[in-house]
């Protein structure tokens, strides 16, 4: 087996220490800028880079959506989501139609096109994502996922602070409901 490079060598951390490695305020704006730049790069041939992302994803999983409804569901303000449907839906990735119950509602919908960016974006996202968690194996990373998201969840309930003060801060609606696989058999194991 071949050594690590320099590059990929993990220095071990000594949690004992309680240095600034141990903090999650020192690390979790490390990731994110990590993940942010691999995540951009992987994503760049959608409309709307990782915003455009985002909506393909709700808009693939979840009911029909009006882009307000999106907007809000996403935590993006609703003038940009305006914008991102727009460079969507000129690349023939989404269109626009009338909600079945209130005609004068549009709701957004994945095109055939949409639905194969998607594929190609996400699987370009799980290579980015695995070159920033490359020292993880496969059950930790499962687990950091499960572990993210169970935080997110709760992240815009918690006490008011200075973005609650904020009209530009948008935070998205954590109703994972919404994102649950439909399938035509009933199983008694969780799906991811």
């Amino acid at each position: 087996m071949n050594s690590p490079t320099p590059i990929d060598a993990l220095p071990e951390i000594d949690w004992g220490a309680e240095g600034i490695e141990s903090e999650l305020g020192w690390a979790l704006p490390l990731a994110f800028q990590g993940f942010t730049r691999l995540g951009s790069e992987a994503v760049a041939d959608v409309p709307g880079g990782p915003r455009g992302y985002q909506v393909l994803v709700a808009i693939t999983t979840e009911e029909a959506s009006s882009q307000l409804g999106l907007a809000q569901r996403l935590g993006i303000d609703k003038t940009q989501m305006t914008y991102i449907v727009d460079a969507l839906e000129a690349g023939g990735f989404v269109e626009r139609r009338p909600a079945p119950t209130d005609r004068r509602v549009r709701q957004v919908h994945p095109t055939d096109a949409g639905r194969a960016l998607l594929a190609r974006a996400r699987s370009a996202l799980r290579e980015a994502e695995g070159v920033l968690m490359r020292h993880l194996d496969d059950d930790e990373r499962t687990t950091m996922r499960r572990l993210l998201a169970r935080v997110a969840l709760t992240a815009g309930t918690t006490t008011p602070g200075p973005s609650a003060a904020d009209p530009t801060f948008h935070h998205p609606l954590a109703v994972p409901e919404r994102s649950r696989r439909h399938t035509t058999t009933t199983s008694s194991t969780p799906t991811e």
